[in-house]
């Protein structure tokens, strides 16, 4: 990026008052065929580690401790800070990114699945991936069990990312019929972080925070059911890890979660801080903070930035820079 661009966005930043940036990624692989394919593009390992760079030349890195000690604070932020974070407890964190990170010291935090933890079970929507990989590589007779549970007139990939939360059990059955293990592929390729690993990565700097206990949207789920994903999931890990601060990132996205769930979890003192995912965009509610993916293909990280921001301000007259609560 020439002078001049590098120019405006510094402006951009400063002007903006969004001078804290919560870039967010799954996971960090040049491989191509796993279990993401057709979900979401992984960040390449190089564009990750030049990712890095711009967000050094930018902003200085923080904890989310003392993320959370600004952001509370009344004071005007006149410095540019980011967080790292990382969602679904993969292990690719461990394998991949967690070296490249301490190489440069910088912190982050991995929001996790409790279900999921030490390869329990499995994301449905990574199973519609796993599905539909073996529909792709296989043969005439068994494509033509899929469309046993299918509108014909459908194609299979529509129809099986089309599977919610709430009718998720049909990716077991038609595992079932073709003979395709979940379980097997959970012990065989380990996509989740261990209760080891987490641990190691504690004791390495890294923080930890839940992400529901198995990755609903929450507006396909009740307002009970909110509470109890949320509550439940950060409940485990204190116990489970013995840690003393409770950070919440929603699964999918917060847009559509009310005011009163909030209030709730905040009555009960059960969230210090929560993320949502709708990019550089205030929150009406004070402990709510927005992140920004960071899985942007071939993007230029710099560039990349210099959009969003500018997006920001497009935004601004409309008043659809801050996310919406009822």
């Amino acid at each position: 990026m020439n002078a001049f661009f590098e120019n405006l966005l510094i402006k951009l930043i400063s002007k903006s008052n969004q001078r804290i940036l919560l870039p967010f990624y799954h996971k960090i692989t040049d491989e191509e065929n796993t279990f993401t394919k057709h979900l979401y593009p992984p960040r390449k390992i190089n564009d990750f580690k030049a990712d890095l760079r711009v967000l050094q030349k930018y902003y200085k890195q923080i904890s989310v401790q003392e993320f959370s000690r600004i952001s509370k604070s009344k004071k005007k932020i006149t410095k540019n800070y980011f967080h790292l974070s990382f969602d679904d407890g993969l292990s690719n964190f461990y394998k991949v990114a967690a070296p490249i990170l301490l190489e440069n010291n910088i912190s982050a935090t991995l929001f996790v699945n409790s279900d999921f933890v030490d390869n329990k079970a499995l994301f449905y929507r990574y199973k519609a991936s796993l599905l539909y990989q073996f529909y792709e590589e296989s043969s005439k007779k068994e494509k033509n069990k899929f469309y046993d549970f299918f509108d014909k007139k459908k194609n299979i990939r529509e129809s099986l990312f089309s599977i919610n939360f709430n009718n998720k059990a049909l990716l077991d059955d038609i595992a079932n019929a073709i003979d395709y293990s979940f379980e097997e592929y959970l012990e065989r390729e380990k996509p989740y972080l261990s209760s080891l690993q987490i641990e190691e990565l504690i004791e390495m700097g890294f923080t930890i925070g839940a992400h529901s206990k198995n990755h609903p949207l929450y507006t396909d789920i009740s307002f009970e059911e909110q509470i109890n994903q949320t509550t439940d999931s950060i409940n485990w890990l204190v116990e489970k890890f013995n840690i003393d601060y409770k950070l919440f990132a929603f699964p999918f996205t917060d847009l559509g979660v009310s005011n009163t769930f909030f209030e709730e979890l905040s009555k009960e003192q059960i969230i210090d801080v929560s993320f949502g995912t709708a990019g550089i965009k205030k929150d009406s509610f004070e402990t709510n903070f927005q992140r920004l993916t960071f899985e942007i293909g071939s993007q230029n990280g710099e560039s990349y930035l210099l959009k969003e921001y500018i997006k920001y301000f497009l935004k601004r007259p409309l008043k659809k820079n801050t996310m919406p609560r009822y």
